[in-house]
């Protein structure tokens, strides 16, 4: 009786086809769970200070532009609404040089260029209406590393390529994504969305 089997070299072959197959659809795989991780992670971010300062707004009748500092912002409404388990952290690019926090989940917010003025007229910061952001000059003013000290800290300057920092601003009552690449982001759109 004659026995069919595969040969050593056979079995060789196609182990090693295997594994070129692997080895080239592994970091492509990875890559695309970390840039949808990164996706997930930054609409939970905005979310999560949209809750705070609307929670904030509904409980003690203050919103974003009450605060005269980014730092009393932070204590009031962010450490107190967000499980904030640090205040005086260090952020993770030179991005922001503001004051930073950092959440339990681990992210680390950073508030810059931030301005109070207690006014309902078109064009002051911050105004009632949540059309005009608290901010003192041009520029995005919270920047969110989603995955905290984890590599990269690089903003994000592509929705197809989204990296792990990314840029918002802080209205009266509200936090939205600035920036073309983070609301691309954010809305999963290959559009600029105007705030």
């Amino acid at each position: 009786m004659k026995k069919f089997a595969f040969t050593l070299s056979e079995v060789l072959i196609t182990l090693v086809i295997i594994g070129v197959v692997a080895a080239m659809t592994i970091p492509a795989f990875l890559n695309n769970s970390n840039q949808q991780e990164y996706k997930s992670a930054i609409k939970k971010a905005i979310s999560a200070a949209n809750q705070a300062l609307m929670q904030n707004y509904a409980l003690e009748g203050l919103s974003a532009q009450d605060y005269s500092s980014a730092e009393l912002l932070i204590s009031e409404v962010f450490s107190r609404r967000m499980n904030v388990i640090d205040g005086e952290s260090t952020f993770t690019s030179s991005a922001c040089n503001g004051p930073v926090f950092t959440t339990e989940d681990g992210m680390i917010y950073c508030i810059t260029n931030y301005s109070s003025a207690n006014s309902d007229e078109e064009g002051f910061p911050c105004d009632f209406n949540n059309k005009t952001p608290c901010i003192a000059s041009e520029g995005p003013n919270l920047w969110i590393d989603v995955n905290g000290v984890r590599k990269p800290n690089t903003a994000t300057t592509s929705y197809k390529r989204p990296k792990d920092i990314y840029q918002a601003q802080i209205y009266s009552q509200r936090v939205l994504p600035y920036g073309e690449p983070t609301q691309q982001v954010m809305y999963e759109k290959n559009v600029y969305v105007s705030n």
